[in-house]
C-alpha cells in the first residue's frame, strides 16, 4: 500500500488540494467546493493508498504552487505521476506540458502534434479529465479561433491563469 501526502493551499483561485505519491503529484483540484471531488479523484488514482495530511510546504508541489501564486515562480516543475491513464490521455497531457508559459495551442493543434488529426474533441475530453492541472497546463489549450472554451474549474479561472502568465495581475 502506497502512502500519499495530501495538502490544501489557499490561492487567489480558491483552495487547491493535492496528493503526492512516491512518483510525484497524482491529483490536484482547483475548485473551492471540491473536497468530495478531490476524494473521488484520489481514490480513483490510488485506490488503496494511505493518506497523510501535511502542510503544503512539506511537498515540492505545494511549495511551487505557493511561489507561483505569490509571483516568485514562473514555472511549475514538480514531478507528476500519470500512470494508469490511457496512452492517448498521457500523450495529450505530456504534449500540453510543453506549451510555454504565456503561449497557447488549440485543441486541434494538440491533436495534430500527437499524431491524431481530427481528434480535437477527444483532446478536450482528455484535458477536461486532467488530474494535475497547472502542472499540466491545460488552461493553455484554447478553441480553434482563439476563444476560451472548456475548463473544469470555469472559464473565469482559465482567463485569470492566462492573464497571470501574460504578466497581468488578474486577482
Amino acid at each position: 500500500m502506497s502512502k500519499l501526502k495530501v495538502f490544501s493551499l489557499d490561492s487567489p483561485i480558491g483552495t487547491l488540494r493535492g496528493a503526492v505519491g512516491p512518483r510525484g503529484l497524482l491529483a490536484l483540484t482547483l475548485r473551492q467546493d471540491d473536497a468530495a471531488y478531490f476524494q473521488r479523484l484520489v481514490a480513483k488514482r490510488a485506490p488503496k493508498a494511505e493518506l497523510e495530511e501535511v502542510p503544503a510546504e512539506q511537498t515540492k508541489a505545494g511549495r511551487q504552487l505557493a511561489a507561483y501564486f505569490g509571483g516568485s515562480r514562473a514555472k511549475l516543475s514538480a514531478a507528476v505521476d500519470l500512470r494508469g491513464l490511457t496512452e492517448f490521455t498521457q500523450a495529450v497531457l505530456e504534449h500540453t506540458c510543453g506549451i510555454p508559459r504565456g503561449q497557447t495551442l488549440s485543441y486541434g493543434q494538440v491533436a495534430l502534434a500527437i499524431g491524431r488529426p481530427g481528434a480535437a474533441r477527444a483532446v478536450g475530453q482528455a484535458l477536461h479529465n486532467n488530474p494535475v492541472p497547472l502542472f499540466v497546463p491545460c488552461h493553455r489549450v484554447i478553441g480553434a479561433k482563439g476563444s476560451l472554451t472548456g475548463f473544469g474549474s470555469g472559464l473565469p479561472i482559465k482567463q485569470a491563469l492566462l492573464a497571470l502568465e501574460a504578466g497581468e495581475n488578474p486577482f
